[in-house]
């Protein structure tokens, strides 16, 4: 009890000195506990560290060996399409000279191995060297003028149209074939003599032979027109196809042929009005003929009309004087084709349309 009240009595004699030993010993102890966890702290710091290092040393060799073995890859691969190349172009040589024995418009040979690509020649590019003309830069559509044609000529019908035409001081055009004999060669002269357009149509008038391949088409083309400059000088530069540029005859090669023949610098005719004188193989009644095309004329702001001088086509020429004041009451005036036309607005196919 007394040790009690002894300690009690110093407690209070000391009390400051007691709170500032307390105050120390817990500063102190706060200080010890800051500087235990730092120097875990460090620690912490130093194994990430070291963590970090080894990581990033292992995917710089991870890269480095994914890159080497993507350079290996890609080696191989380039290789592998080097190969693929090589063999699809001997394979397209070995093609080419397969059709070389072949003239149905295939490809027939390689001539150029460049980076601009391979240039592949057709059969019949070469056939027939002079069978070629040159257009005009510039081609013009005159309003309000009628362009008469007449095909399947010449014959006896066709010095009648011809009669008819000088009677009314009208100029137009004749797509010619080569059926007409001596009197056929006499009715070109004249064509041309009296300042009429002679074109070619075709030379023997047989679809199935004429449109079996582009080569038959240039035969036959080729025939009827050195027998129109034989006979009259003349080296035409239009031409109208039989059945016109698309028919059930041409429809596997229409395209072929189209492109080859303008590419020889000629072009071609169809048409947007017609008589209707080759819809039956009996006649066309006169008055039918003439309001076929002005019942449509009156539409249009110029057109080229269809019609037929071949020997049978006597409405045809009947209907012609009347068919032509139609047109001039409505306000037309008559031309004939030249290669200064522009034939597109005429065209049943492209490349016009």
């Amino acid at each position: 009890m007394k040790i009690f009240q002894y300690i009690k009595s110093l407690f209070l004699k000391h009390t400051k000195v007691f709170v500032c030993a307390v105050v120390i010993l817990c500063a102190t102890t706060v200080t010890l506990t800051n500087l235990i966890v730092a120097r875990n702290n460090e620690v912490q710091v130093e194994s990430v560290k070291e963590n970090k290092d080894e990581e990033l040393h292992v995917t710089k060799a991870s890269e480095k060996k994914i890159k080497d073995e993507g350079n290996d890859s890609q080696d191989t691969y380039n290789k592998a399409v080097d190969k693929s190349t090589k063999s699809v172009q001997e394979a397209e040589e070995k093609a080419y000279a397969n059709d070389a024995d072949e003239s149905k418009g295939k490809i027939l040979s390689t001539t150029s191995t460049s980076h601009e690509g391979t240039y592949k020649t057709k059969s019949y590019d070469n056939l027939y060297p002079e069978l070629y003309c040159t257009r005009p830069e510039t081609q013009v559509t005159p309003n309000k003028t009628i362009f008469l044609t007449f095909d399947d000529g010449p014959s006896q019908r066709t010095a009648e149209v011809l009669d008819i035409l000088k009677a009314n001081d009208i100029k137009a055009t004749f797509f010619v074939t080569g059926c007409g004999g001596e009197l056929g060669k006499k009715m070109m002269k004249r064509i041309v003599d009296e300042g009429h357009t002679l074109a070619i149509h075709t030379y023997t008038h047989d679809f199935k032979s004429i449109y079996k391949t582009v080569e038959s088409y240039l035969d036959d083309f080729n025939k009827i027109y050195t027998l129109v400059y034989e006979t009259t000088g003349v080296k035409p530069t239009l031409f109208r196809f039989p059945g016109g540029s698309k028919n059930g005859f041409n429809k596997h090669n229409y395209r072929e042929i189209i492109a080859e023949m303008t590419r020889r610098g000629f072009d071609y005719f169809d048409w947007n009005l017609s008589v209707g004188d080759a819809v039956s193989r009996t006649p066309t009644p006169a008055e039918k003929c003439v309001s076929n095309v002005l019942s449509n004329s009156s539409k249009c702001a110029h057109g080229v009309v269809l019609m037929h001088d071949a020997a049978p086509k006597r409405t045809t020429v009947e209907a012609l004087p009347k068919l032509i004041e139609g047109l001039r009451q409505q306000g037309f005036r008559f031309d004939k084709l030249t290669h200064n036309i522009d034939p597109a607005p005429y065209s049943l196919v492209r490349p016009y349309r």
